[in-house]
């Protein structure tokens, strides 16, 4: 329990700059959104024992609250996430950077596409795609930035983990 109180924090102060009006453009409105599920996932995949699902689902109900979104859209997209990082880690052995980008980037696209269709779902409507399409592919580019802070400026996992070789 006490463990996972670091990783919650960190997610929470993610949320909380994520939820900055920045006035970016309205193409790029689920960059910042989106990135959070960077740190969904790391601290997921790498901390799974101490990033429960309540913290994340929290942290999605705190980003749908702070971007006056539908109440519960981003707590889903998140714990997607989570469960996504979870099946990964106890799937693969070789946790190398390399792989875990390319998780990542399988990651983000599916919550990319079910974000999309859920705000579909939300508005009745077929959404434009563009804008979670361009947060998504930020995200899969941003994940050396987001991921290489999370893991060694916050000591939040042992180093052979995170490697290069594994």
């Amino acid at each position: 329990m006490i463990k996972g109180i670091v990783p919650s924090l960190v997610l929470f102060l993610a949320v909380a700059l994520a939820a900055v009006p920045w006035a970016l453009p309205a193409a790029a409105a689920f960059i910042l959104p989106l990135l959070l599920i960077i740190f969904v996932f790391v601290l997921a995949m790498l901390q799974k024992s101490e990033l429960p699902a309540v913290p994340v689902f929290a942290a999605g109900l705190l980003m749908d609250v702070l971007t006056a979104g539908p109440l519960g859209y981003w707590a889903v997209i998140f714990l997607l996430t989570h469960t996504l990082a979870g099946v990964y880690s106890r799937r693969t052995r070789q946790k190398r950077f390399t792989n875990l980008w390319l998780a990542f980037a399988a990651t983000a696209a599916v919550a990319a596409i079910f974000g999309w269709a859920l705000a579909s779902i939300y508005f009745v409507r077929i959404i434009d795609w563009q804008p979670m399409f361009i947060g998504g592919a930020v995200a899969i580019a941003l994940f050396p930035l987001i991921a290489w802070p999370v893991r060694h400026l916050l000591g939040l996992v042992p180093a052979a983990r995170f490697s290069r070789q594994g």
